[in-house]
């Protein structure tokens, strides 16, 4: 996708903000508490309406939520400014970490991994994290595959961060959250496939989600199942002298 169409996608989330605040998961307590321990100071770069946010602000830190998307940021509790990832607007060397959730694939990584580098301490820590479906799992992978979810588990995938980072070091963390039929379909709804689809598109992709769930892999009207994710996270350090040419 273009650097422009990467900038369109980027800032439809908040049209589906209420919905993605009910049905999308958070983030498991032990990734939380790392990106916590590095620093009392993080930006959320691409914080979005705020589901880590504000699990950091629990967790004691001093929150930077910054995005493009003006209408997710009225929803996220933490101190919210307009911005993008090659544009941060922030000083120079003023957090102690950055993390980047569900975000990075709408970045540009050379210009964001600049930006990043710039508005970090020196050693200070750079965050990618991700939530996706855990297709692994046989029937998880249908289902992304009836939602155009896109999810795809690359064990051997690392950000190109450049110089100015160090080894990026990466963990999975296996979840589930528990979810009914209508929340699956909910859940599609926040997807980038559905935002820029038309009525008819969505109202296929809906049929197929509940005709799968009533035939090939059945759930209850009321029965509520857990949904497998992984939660992948990848940890680089800001280089206190990176050799850039």
């Amino acid at each position: 996708m273009s650097a422009a169409g990467r900038a369109a996608h980027g800032r439809r989330f908040g049209t589906a903000a209420e919905v993605y605040d009910a049905v999308r998961p958070g983030y498991p307590a032990s990734v939380v508490a790392a990106i916590a321990a590095d620093g009392p100071v993080v930006c959320d770069l691409g914080a979005g309406t705020g589901k880590l946010t504000a699990a950091l602000l629990a967790a004691g830190v001093e929150v930077h939520a910054i995005d493009p998307d003006a209408e997710a940021l009225t929803r996220n509790p933490g101190r919210t400014r307009v911005g993008t990832a090659e544009a941060v607007p922030l000083p120079d060397a003023a957090v102690d970490a950055v993390v980047v959730a569900q975000a990075w694939h709408w970045m540009d990584p050379q210009a964001a991994a600049a930006e990043i580098a710039r508005v970090l301490r020196p050693g200070g820590a750079l965050w990618i994290v991700l939530n996706q479906l855990d297709v692994r799992v046989d029937w998880v992978l249908r289902l992304s595959r009836i939602m155009h979810a896109g999810d795809v588990y690359r064990p051997e995938w690392r950000p190109e961060l450049g110089p100015r980072f160090g080894e990026v070091a990466a963990s999975i963390t296996p979840f589930s959250t528990p979810v009914d039929v209508d929340g699956i379909v909910a859940l599609a709804a926040t997807r980038s496939y559905w935002l820029r689809s038309d009525t008819r598109t969505r109202e296929r992709v809906e049929r197929n989600i509940r005709w799968y769930f009533g035939e090939e892999h059945p759930v209850g009207e009321d029965e509520r199942i857990d949904l497998p994710y992984l939660c992948l996270s990848f940890r680089a350090e800001r280089l206190t002298n990176p050799r850039i040419r």
